[in-house]
């Protein structure tokens, strides 16, 4: 029988903002203008057209990327061009007004954002921004460009591995492999925030993840059998003391997610194994200075999945810190021998597409996208549990496939430029980038090399 290998796509098309930006350029033209029509020749961006009458037409602000093309050129100095103030009072200093702007485009297009006036912006900052792709190792790089005919894999695996396969005197494999369930992307959608139309938000989510072929996460009280159609595609969070109460959950999810607080780990997982014992177990828990240690605990005990959120409020005052949080977790099983044993996702502080590789690196096996797929849908940027009252993401009945095509566009933006960071690193998979730090430089080892610690 022929094997038939289908080679990962996804499908995007436009799909328009509900809520629109403000745009990021005030554009005006002055009465000195004379018609020349400099403008029109300059900008490529087709902010200035000439109308029916042969008259230019008013600025279409929404296209100006501020190459200032069209100041230069005008002859009589009748254009200028200026920072909208309503756009830079979008968001906060880590969803930044250009980072929303970037999401919005994703979402709309499903298309990488190039800018013509090429990259304006600091080139070393906190956290993520203190981490540069290192491409000068590259062993092959790619013929044809990231959707030729050399596929690159962006596959990851969820749950337990084992280090060595053990094999009787007949070849015969006596290992006990554990079950583990391939996503074809190293993402998966974290549980919203609640707000006035939390269904329909959650059920756009689970249409996105059953598209995208990944998971999304929902809290266990407010699952319903809404969700009956995308239920291969969802897993449960449960709080540690309630397992018993969703055991008919439990029976028919592929994974479970515990939100651990306190109590026996191995109890909690005995529990879920004895209702669905084909189930993956995942441990939810925000980061602090025991994390490493209890994501260690779970590895020796049998759980399959660590998944460590970081606050996003925190993320905002201290940028550093899901950078650290990675590095931290990763490094402790590492020096503890178990880190193959789990699957470590993380969560929290997820803006941008960079941020996904940048994770892989540090030594995450996934990523949690969260706040960002809500920012793609109108969002604000809210933090807590949920969305403030003057929040305006809020999704009508009919409006729920525009929402996960929107959803669909930002994370096929978001893969290919993952796929983009592969290539350019000649890497034909995305597990051979987990924990490789050589694969990336960091600001802080490059300033302490060139001008000597700080001390």
């Amino acid at each position: 029988m022929k094997t038939v290998y289908e080679k990962y796509h996804i499908t995007v098309k436009d799909a328009p903002p509900k809520i629109k930006l403000p745009p990021k350029f005030i554009v005006k033209r002055y009465n000195n203008c004379t018609n020349v029509q400099e403008c029109t020749q300059a900008c490529i961006y087709g902010v200035h057209e000439a109308s029916e009458g042969g008259q230019i037409a008013e600025p279409i602000q929404d296209l100006c990327r501020g190459c200032y093309m069209c100041v230069l050129k005008c002859p009589k100095g009748a254009i200028s061009i200026g920072v909208n103030p309503e756009f830079e009072r979008l968001g906060n200093s880590y969803f930044s007004p250009d980072r929303i702007r970037t999401v919005y485009f994703e979402a709309e297009t499903g298309r990488v954002p190039v800018s013509g006036a090429g990259y304006t912006g600091p080139f070393a900052g906190q956290g993520f921004d203190s981490i540069w792709f290192d491409f000068s190792e590259i062993v092959r790089p790619t013929r044809d460009g990231i959707h030729g005919r050399e596929y690159i894999s962006t596959s990851v695996d969820l749950g337990r591995r084992l280090e060595s396969l053990e094999f009787d005197e007949n070849e015969e494999l006596v290992s006990n492999v554990p079950k583990t369930i391939e996503i074809p992307i190293p993402m998966i959608f974290d549980a919203p925030l609640s707000c006035r139309t939390s269904l329909n938000l959650q059920l756009a989510l689970a249409k996105a993840a059953a598209r995208l072929k990944t998971f999304a996460i929902v809290n266990a009280r407010e699952y319903s059998s809404d969700f009956a159609h995308y239920k291969a595609n969802l897993i449960p969070r449960i709080d540690s003391d309630e397992i018993d109460e969703f055991a008919d959950l439990v029976k028919t999810s592929q994974i479970v997610e515990v939100e651990f607080s306190d109590g026996d780990i191995r109890d909690q997982l005995k529990k879920i194994r004895a209702t669905n014992p084909s189930a993956l177990v995942s441990f939810h828990f925000p980061y602090d200075k025991e994390a490493p240690e209890r994501a260690d605990a779970i590895a020796e005990m049998g759980g399959d999945i660590v998944h460590i959120h970081v606050d996003e409020g925190v993320v905002e005052r201290n940028p550093d810190i899901i950078k650290n949080a990675i590095r931290s977790v990763h490094s402790y099983l590492t020096d503890k021998r178990n880190r193959d044993k789990i699957t470590l996702i993380f969560s929290g502080g997820i803006a941008e597409a960079a941020h996904v590789p940048k994770s892989i690196i540090l030594g995450a096996n996934a990523v949690g996208v969260g706040i960002v797929y809500q920012i793609a849908l109108g969002c604000k940027v809210c933090y807590g549990t949920m969305h403030s009252q003057d929040c305006p993401m809020n999704l009508e009945d009919g409006e729920i496939e525009l929402a996960t095509q929107r959803i669909t566009n930002l994370i096929g933006a978001w893969r290919d430029q993952l796929l983009e960071v592969l290539g350019g690193m000649g890497l034909r998979e995305v597990r051979r980038q987990t924990g490789e730090v050589g694969r990336a430089m960091f600001y802080e080892d490059l300033e302490a090399k060139v001008f000597g610690d700080k001390e």
